[in-house]
């Protein structure tokens, strides 16, 4: 064959390993991993989870350490007449007790940390690294933001976290999480996440529109209406806090030139009781604007969550105790 085909071959069979090694979107949606093609053999995770990440670490490396010399015997076989992870050192570590409930986080399409009541493990293609909860220490000691594209809004920032344990032969090693995952992290380890003063998270548009909604609500008239909230009430939409906003038509139905608006734009009555906090409402009020138009939020309009009654900011008033 000629040289130009043993290069098209050559391009082709790296691609094809780059995708079995880092498998993509697509790969992974059709199957085509060796986790996917193994899976009869690799076992069940929830069941058995120490010996399927076994036996899925020892294929993996024993997969991929095949595809070089697949290349080479392939190549020669077409060609030839043209040419001329490491271990994890787990000590007396009861591999048994990992079993149990646990929480996943994915961190990247070949790495996942799991945590169960006891433990940490990071698992990767070659290798796990275990840690136990009681005599580890985590340091939250980096975080990088990103913007997703440039055409996006949004930005999506990752945490670095150190895992340190004490016991002798124990790696240290770090885990890269997306920071809106870290609260279900920091929710299932049992000790302290320690953040060095120079990891800021940073807060997103729409928490940031919540504090700007709250502040001009707490500017506009008190409702002291004679329905009262009940000590038993909870917010309608989060089930946390107590009701303490009333939508109350204050607004003048005017444009910024001062001239009326059309009765189709003008705010409406609302005659539903206290049942939202104004955390609740503000999300609500955001979730029902054009998301490319972010900087004009504030003097937009949306609808009851219940009666569908048009109001706007202007209309949200903080409900006053009975004194």
């Amino acid at each position: 064959m000629s040289q130009e085909s043993a290069i098209v071959f050559t391009i082709f069979y790296a691609l094809l390993c780059f995708c079995i090694v880092y498998p993509s979107t697509e790969f992974v949606s059709a199957g085509l991993t060796v986790d996917h093609v193994f899976s009869s053999t690799l076992g069940s995770e929830s069941l058995q989870f120490v010996q399927h990440h076994i036996r899925r670490t020892s294929l993996n490396l024993m997969v991929h350490s095949l595809l070089p010399v697949m290349y080479i015997r392939v190549y020669f076989m077409q060609f030839g007449d043209d040419g001329g992870g490491r271990g994890v050192g787990l000590g007396n570590f009861r591999w048994w007790q990992l079993l149990g409930s646990r929480v996943v986080i994915r961190m990247n399409p070949l790495s996942r940390i799991v945590v169960t009541e006891s433990w940490i493990v990071k698992t990767g293609p070659y290798w796990i690294n275990v840690a136990g909860q009681e005599d580890t220490a985590l340091v939250a000691f980096k975080s990088d933001t990103h913007d997703v594209s440039q055409e996006a809004f949004e930005t999506v920032q990752y945490v670095n976290i150190a895992v340190k344990s004490t016991r002798p032969g124990i790696r240290e090693f770090n885990i890269r999480i997306n920071a809106l995952d870290f609260k279900d992290l920091q929710d299932r380890i049992n000790r302290p996440i320690t953040i060095l003063s120079s990891v800021k998270f940073h807060r997103t548009v729409l928490d940031r529109f919540v504090d700007v909604f709250k502040e001009q609500v707490g500017q506009n008239p008190r409702y002291r209406g004679a329905e009262a909230v009940d000590q038993q009430d909870s917010c309608f939409a989060c089930m946390q806090v107590q009701p303490n906003v009333k939508i109350v038509k204050n607004c003048a139905d005017l444009n910024e030139d001062g001239e009326p608006l059309a009765e189709a734009r003008c705010c409406q009555p609302c005659n539903c009781r206290p049942m939202w906090c104004i955390d609740c409402v503000a999300r609500w009020f955001a979730s029902r604007q054009n998301q490319s138009e972010r900087e004009s939020w504030l003097q937009q309009k949306c609808t009851c969550p219940m009666c569908r009654a048009r109001f706007c900011v202007l209309d949200v008033c903080f409900i006053e105790a009975a004194r």
